[in-house]
């Protein structure tokens, strides 16, 4: 990467600028999308505006609006949703009972940050690893399988913390929710089952607070990601520390080594170059013990700073998981739909209806003055190359009123449809019940009228006369019945002879 920025600086800034504009636009891509349509529907010559106008059709399924008209209010309708008010307060209340309003999604300049985390971890497990990846491989191989097991574990770590993080959130609601309703003597229900965005808010109104929560997040904490993040954090950190002091061992052995060789090399000529003569061994026993002592005092410092610096790196990298479990904590939603309720009330932008409401004016506005500007172009073109003198007045709101219209007949269709896809499923059963039904009344009626007869050959014509199926019902019948009264003779002669014992 040096090499890179030294070599190709030019190049090497340039990509770096392009990926921050990439980061910022799409951070800010709703208000960037917005910009740009109004901005290139305004272009002149070849802009939106400029090109729809040189289109005089008119509109097939409504002929009161030019092809023209209708394109460019659906370029605009993109940025409306329309919301009524009950849906919109509907959303509200699903976050203040899972006790997520106020709360957001995680914002990207997080995401950003965390990235920037993963790429630092990255880099410093990489060197730790570098020596011991692929034993035997080159070095630049051993760098890049380096980078590739630290990137690895780095995105693991980002996630576990996440996780934990969120499950904390998740679970400290659920314990304050089961403490309440323990508080309160457990009087009412803990839940009274889910309640999912789709069905009405006000299903659980005349409940506790508790239990609305409980309804909505869940009822049971769990802690089983924190316990795994924890376990990982750890050993991660034990583990690195470890591969660095024994690479930090193996750097000062080296250098002992290769010092006390030196210092051999010169004590073994034996000579004093200042005069040529030799010295004493008392003398040199002194000086190799004087060497040998500042190279025991040098190696000692550098090992103490060493183990200092990765035991101080162990605590950062650390307090870095645990600022990761910190941005899981402090930002997500515990409920089981809340995120999609967030979303669907503009991801925090609207606070209350009327803010929807100013927001949509804002659109619709921006949308009506491009649809004149468009409607201008259209009838100075249909007055220069028109033949039918067809004027258009539509409005961006006649364009809103018809897409609510085609949308509830469109629903209405599916409602249809679904109701005659319920009906058709349903007959098989409803025939098959009736079936059922008329047997079972059948059998009732074949054993009365065979109760009703007294002569014994009467009773097996009746029988012979009725149909095969339901003679074989009436034969098990019969048996049954035989059989309860054989039973029941039983245990009454049993109870004669206790009496008799008794």
């Amino acid at each position: 990467m040096h090499e890179f920025f030294a070599t190709y600086p030019l190049l090497a800034w340039s990509v770096v600028s392009t990926m921050l504009a990439l980061v910022v636009i799409v951070a800010l891509w709703e208000k960037v999308k917005w910009w740009w349509l109004n901005t290139w529907a305004s272009f002149p010559l070849i802009g939106r505006i400029s090109r729809l106008s040189r289109d005089l059709n008119r509109d097939v399924t409504n002929p009161t609006w030019f092809k023209a008209e209708k394109t460019l209010c659906r370029d605009y309708k993109k940025f409306i949703r329309i919301q009524n008010e009950q849906d919109f307060n509907d959303k509200i209340d699903y976050l203040t009972k899972a006790g997520d309003n106020g709360r957001k999604s995680i914002p990207v300049w997080i995401w950003i940050l965390t990235v920037a985390m993963v790429f630092v971890e990255a880099m410093g497990f990489s060197y730790v690893l570098a020596g011991y990846t692929l034993p035997g491989a080159s070095e630049n191989l051993q760098q890049t399988g380096a980078y590739g097991i630290a990137f690895l574990i780095s995105i693991i770590l980002v996630a576990l913390t996440h996780f934990a993080g969120h499950e904390l959130y998740k679970s400290g609601k659920i314990a304050h929710a089961r403490r309440e309703w323990a508080e309160e003597g457990r009087k009412h229900k803990l839940t009274t089952g889910t309640v999912p965005l789709a069905k009405p808010q006000s299903i659980d109104d005349d409940q506790p607070r508790y239990t609305q929560l409980c309804n909505r997040v869940g009822t049971h904490p769990s802690y089983k990601i924190t316990i795994l993040t924890v376990i990982f954090v750890v050993s991660v950190a034990v583990f690195a520390t470890y591969v660095r002091g024994q690479v930090l061992e193996k750097s000062l052995h080296q250098e002992v080594v290769g010092s006390s060789h030196a210092v051999a090399a010169n004590a073994s000529d034996g000579l004093d170059f200042s005069n040529d003569l030799p010295l004493p061994e008392a003398d040199l026993a002194q000086d190799r013990a004087t060497v040998d002592k500042a190279l025991q005092d040098e190696t000692s410092i550098d090992r103490h700073g060493g183990w200092a610096t990765f035991i101080v790196l162990a605590f950062v990298f650390v307090f870095l998981q645990i600022l990761g479990v910190i941005f899981g904590h402090r930002w997500g939603f515990a409920g089981q739909n809340s995120a999609a309720a967030f979303a669907d009330i503009g991801h925090g932008r609207y606070n209350t209806y009327a803010d929807v409401r100013e927001h949509y004016q804002e659109v619709t506005d921006a949308a009506q003055a491009k649809l004149e500007a468009l409607q201008q172009k259209l009838m100075e073109r249909n007055a220069e190359h028109g033949t039918d003198g067809m004027h258009t007045s539509n409005s961006f709101y006649d364009f809103l009123e018809l897409s609510r219209q085609e949308e509830a007949k469109d629903r209405e269709s599916q409602r249809q449809h679904t109701n005659r896809y319920a009906e058709e499923r349903r007959a098989p059963q409803i025939v098959q019940n009736a079936q059922e039904f008329s047997a079972a009344v059948s059998l009732q009626e074949a054993l009365r009228t065979l109760e009703s007869l007294q002569d014994k050959e009467a009773k097996k014509d009746y029988i012979h006369s009725l149909p095969a199926d339901l003679q074989q019902q009436v034969l098990e019948a019969i048996k049954q019945a035989k059989l309860a009264e054989q039973e029941k003779n039983s245990r009454s002669k049993l109870d004669s002879e206790l009496d008799d014992l008794l």
